[in-house]
Formats: structure tokens, C-alpha cells, sequence
């Protein structure tokens, strides 16, 4: 049995956890639902684990590492791979040794070029870009489920001291950055980016969407606004947005799976 478990925000990397589990046969698992269960002792089982994440200013999420530190993970094969627009950077050192740390050894780890998603910086990326940048990711994902199938192993570079500077940079000023949401007048206050931040990160106050400091800053309530009413500092309302178009609002929604539906603090 192989268990895939994926954190997306615009669904880069959900649709490459699809796929990969069509692959090989697998089971996938959301990471923002999980870690809004109860994980006191949690302890995942399978033959493979596969955990697929997006890089964020060259590091892993916050959650994905939170993830790999909060559940014992007993396998005798984890893989990990890093969907990215730009450059992956040290995202997958970070998660072999935050693995290593909590008594888990990764065996392969890899990337998977996807369409670069970060429009505030970045803008929107042309539909032809957008193809181009698409087609790397299908062959990525084929590549990583040959990888996985065959069992291969590598060895991960793990000095990396820009990339290290720029994600410990990032995490530093991730509290401020999220004063940079702003809520435009067209919102209607429907909630869907409460329900689709993988985080857990946006509450409804007064029918208006308030941004904590869980922010992951996935662009994911950005991006999937029906009404584009959420932007970030300097960007328009009428700036295109992007999704990935093999996914869609529903496979995105963050399904509670605790009891108690409380997710787990920071």
C-alpha cells in the first residue's frame, strides 16, 4: 500500500497527488485536514509513503514540517518531492531532516516543475506558460511514480546556505507579511476561503474573512475567490488568477477529520 500525503494551495501539488496516486495504486491525504484532527500519538503505517509540498521562498510549509515532526511515520520507504515554480531551493533538506529529527529516514527525494503560482510577485503566468509549465509537471509526476515504484533511493545535497537564509528569512516575516491581505468591497462574505485555506489560517468575522498568523501564504484564497475579492498589497481585483484546470473547488475544500473539528495550534 502506498500512502501519498500532499499540501496545496492553488492545486499544483494536489493534482500531482492525484495522479501519482492513480500511478501506483495509492491512497492520498490531505495534510491541512489531517492536522486539523487529533494527532496525539498519531502513527502512520503504510509499505511507501510519498509527502508531496510546494516551495515557498526555497523552504518547505510550515504545516508539511509540522506534519513530519508531529506524526511517527513507520515505513521502510519515504519518499518526498517538492512542486515549484521557480527554483525548489532547500525545501526537501528541510524535510529530511525534520524526518531524520523525529526517527525517520527519507529514501528518495526529488522535484516537480509546476506553473509558478505567487501572482503577487511573480503576476499571472500567460496560458501558454501555463501549458508549457503543465506538460513538465505530467512527465515530473511519471517520473516520481517510476521512482517510487522501483524503490530507488538517492542522497539529497543538504548545504544549502542561501536557500536556508532566504526560507529562515521568509518564516521570520511571515507574521507581518499577512498584514499585506487586503478584502475588497466585492466580497460576499460566502466563506469559501475558510474552507479551502489548508492552514486553517482565515476565520469569518462579521461576514468579512480575517487572516491569523497560521497564514502558509499558498495564495489559496487569492486564487480561488469566486468573486477575486481577495488581494495582496498592490494587487488589483481585475488581476487574473490561477488554479490548476485538473482540480477543482471542491477536491480543494479542507475536510475536518477530528471529532472535536479543533485544528492543531501552531
Amino acid at each position: 500500500m502506498t500512502k501519498i500525503y500532499y499540501f496545496s494551495g492553488t492545486g499544483n501539488t494536489l493534482a500531482a497527488a492525484k495522479r501519482l496516486g492513480t500511478l501506483l495504486d495509492g491512497e492520498i491525504y490531505n495534510i491541512g485536514a489531517l492536522m486539523c484532527g487529533q494527532t496525539e500519538n498519531a502513527v502512520i503505517t503504510a509499505e511507501r509513503v510519498v509527502i508531496l509540498f510546494p516551495a515557498y521562498a526555497y523552504g518547505a510549509p510550515n504545516l508539511v514540517k509540522r506534519f513530519a515532526s508531529t506524526f511517527r511515520i513507520v515505513s521502510p520507504y519515504i519518499a518526498a518531492f517538492v512542486t515549484y515554480g521557480t527554483e525548489p531551493g532547500g525545501a526537501l533538506a528541510e524535510i529530511y531532516l525534520t524526518l531524520k529529527k523525529h526517527g525517520a529516514a527519507l529514501a528518495f527525494a526529488g522535484g516537480i516543475p509546476s506553473v509558478e503560482n505567487y501572482i503577487p510577485i511573480f503576476g499571472t503566468p500567460s496560458k501558454e506558460v501555463q501549458q508549457k509549465r503543465l506538460a513538465l509537471q505530467n512527465a515530473g509526476v511519471e517520473a516520481a511514480a517510476q521512482a517510487v515504484s522501483k524503490g530507488q533511493r538517492n542522497r539529497l545535497w543538504l548545504f544549502r546556505p542561501f536557500s536556508g537564509f532566504v526560507s529562515a528569512l521568509f518564516q521570520m516575516g511571515k507574521k507581518h507579511f499577512v498584514k499585506g491581505y487586503k478584502v475588497h468591497s466585492q466580497c460576499t462574505g460566502c466563506g469559501l476561503c475558510a474552507e479551502i485555506c489548508p492552514a486553517a489560517a482565515i476565520t469569518i468575522q462579521s461576514g468579512m474573512p480575517e487572516f491569523s498568523s497560521r497564514c502558509e501564504h499558498c495564495q489559496a484564497c487569492l486564487n480561488w475567490c469566486p468573486a477575486k475579492a481577495i488581494g495582496y498589497i498592490r494587487l488589483k481585483p481585475d488581476t487574473p488568477r490561477y488554479r490548476h484546470p485538473d482540480v477543482s473547488v471542491n477536491e480543494m475544500l479542507r475536510k475536518r477529520q477530528s471529532l472535536d473539528g479543533v485544528c492543531a495550534k501552531n
